[in-house]
Formats: C-alpha cells, sequence, structure tokens
C-alpha cells in the first residue's frame, strides 16, 4: 500500500494510533485507506506530533493536497473524527 513503509511497519503504526486515539479502520481501497477517531488529541503538542506521524506514514497527502495547510494541520487533528490517507 505504502511506496516507503512495509505492511508491517504500518501495522505497527495504526496500533499506535489505535491505543492513543482509538482509532479503526473503516475501509481501505487501491492505495488508500480510512480511518474513524474515537478521541482526538488533546493538546497541541500531542496534535504536533501526530500531524508528524501523519507526514512520515504518508508523505503523499501533504504534496498533492492543495487546501492541506501544515502549519494548521495540527489543529484540524484536534477536531477531526476521520483520517483519510492515500498513496500513490
Amino acid at each position: 500500500m505504502t511506496n516507503h513503509m512495509t505492511a508491517q511497519e504500518l501495522s505497527v503504526v495504526l496500533r499506535s494510533w489505535e491505543h492513543r486515539f482509538g482509532v479503526r479502520v473503516v475501509g481501505f481501497g487501491h492505495g488508500s485507506l480510512y480511518l474513524s477517531v474515537a478521541a482526538q488529541p488533546t493538546d497541541a503538542r500531542e496534535a504536533r506530533v501526530l500531524a508528524a506521524e501523519h507526514y512520515l506514514a504518508c508523505p503523499d497527502v501533504f504534496y498533492e493536497d492543495p487546501d492541506l495547510d501544515w502549519s494548521t494541520y495540527h489543529e484540524e487533528l484536534m477536531r477531526r473524527r476521520e483520517w483519510r490517507f492515500w498513496w500513490d
């Protein structure tokens, strides 16, 4: 699925997010992954760390989404109930 992570590495990341944020896989397709989020990050520091993890897991989202603003992405993570990733 990813162009730089193995399936095992992605599994480790997803398990961490499941433990910390109650993340569940709700869909996947050709090169895409959709997650529901039960508990968003509670403070800006935690959200910034998570934003960096999102970038490391799926940099394509940050390069290909013209509406995504890196400087405020962590703030969005404190509100969003779903996360979407895709790999080319």
